[in-house]
């Protein structure tokens, strides 16, 4: 067999194993999509690789079609609860910098390597790169926070998928109010004017495409920060806002740029695919080799990150700011720069109503896991 049809034969059978162990309920909950990662991590153990462009075409696919489907709703939203969620995702970031300071100082990690399973644990390529940029003359301690995040991340990603299902549950929340309360913010895309306006194809794919392309060329756009350092969107950043920016106008002069709804969740689900299966390939290639060398109590501390914030988050978005259920998970999901855990919560909750969200407080959380990666690289 060729090896190119080799590689896609290995894509899609990891896919299907991870559909299957997807669909095993135990106490109703699944893992859904995620599965695949966790299957890919097995594989990648035993020395699959994909190209590192299969794992990026796949997130920006995702992201972008979350961009544009969340458009339509994004600023009624970002009107509604604006406050609400750059303050949550102000304290999701501080209460992750306060505890990886706390290891550092009396767990005696290393602060390259707290700082890696901080970023691991948040699942935030942004900051991962920000971190190594911090350390960008050492390799020695580059080569720590790479360990940190590389043990942290499936970890870190299956425990906020876990999160995002378990508290609907435990809380026994209903999700048809629920979605009715995210409804009430969601603007009217249908209302737009389809009168002398141009459309290139039916589905949408060209908006799409043109949100990835351009997206990427925004997110490679370095802005310097005085006394920090830089910061740029990235590859997820830059086509989440072009996508949202897109999704909000629906059309451009007499250009229409609406997309059929039927198409963005096919489209999420390829990305998805090829991104869980890439990411995790790459994330088993050393995941037992750097368990090996740093122990499991690193796993311990990576978890209290993940929780702790996302539950202390969450909290404080019932309890101070009066968001719904779904609205306060949504919030979480952003914060802490989770896509697998957005997709999780648009399979608990029913609707994709919840990307809204994660889409106004993305952004907001990518800048500041930058900026705290560049301060706690000073601790």
């Amino acid at each position: 067999m060729q090896e190119t049809a080799r590689t896609v034969v290995m894509i899609f059978a990891i896919a299907a194993l991870g559909y299957v162990v997807g669909a095993i309920k135990i106490k109703g909950i699944s893992l859904g999509s995620s599965a695949i990662f966790l299957v890919a991590l097995v594989f990648g153990h035993f020395g699959v690789t994909f190209p590192a462009a299969m794992q990026t075409a796949g997130m920006v696919l995702f992201i972008a079609s979350v961009g544009i489907s969340a458009g339509p709703t994004f600023a009624g939203n970002l009107r509604r609860h604006g406050a609400a969620y750059v303050l949550l995702c102000l304290l999701t970031a501080l209460t992750g910098a306060a505890l990886c300071v706390a290891i550092i100082r009396f767990a005696g990690i290393e602060t390259p390597i707290a700082m890696g399973l901080m970023t691991g644990a948040y699942t935030t390529s942004p900051g991962f790169a920000s971190a190594k940029e911090a350390f960008a003359e050492s390799a020695d301690a580059v080569a720590k926070v790479a360990a940190g995040y590389g043990i942290m991340y499936p970890v870190g990603t299956l425990g906020k998928v876990l999160f995002v299902q378990l508290v609907p549950k435990l809380l026994k929340t209903d999700m048809a109010r629920e979605r009715e309360l995210l409804r009430q913010t969601e603007a009217a895309q249908g209302s737009r004017s389809k009168q002398g306006t141009i459309r290139l194809e039916a589905q949408g794919f060209f908006t799409l495409a043109l949100a990835i392309a351009c997206g990427m060329l925004l997110g490679g756009v370095t802005i310097p920060l005085p006394g920090i350092g830089s910061f740029s969107l990235g590859n997820s950043g830059g086509p989440l806002l072009v996508g949202l920016l897109l999704g909000h106008l629906g059309r451009i002069g007499p250009l229409d740029l609406r997309v059929d709804p039927k198409m963005v969740g096919p489209t999420k689900e390829l990305g998805l695919i090829l991104f869980f299966t890439g990411a995790g390939t790459e994330g088993g290639s050393r995941l037992m080799e750097i368990v090996e060398q740093y122990g499991a109590s690193l796993i311990f501390y990576g978890l209290l990150l993940t929780f702790i914030p996302m539950a202390l988050g969450f909290f404080f978005s019932q309890r101070l700011f009066r968001l719904s259920a779904l609205n306060g998970l949504a919030a979480m999901t952003g914060g802490m720069t989770s896509t697998p855990s957005l997709a999780a919560l648009i399979q608990t909750s029913g609707t994709t109503d919840v990307a809204s969200t994660y889409a106004t407080t993305y952004p907001i959380a990518l800048i500041n896991m930058v900026l705290v990666m560049q301060i706690l690289a000073r601790v």
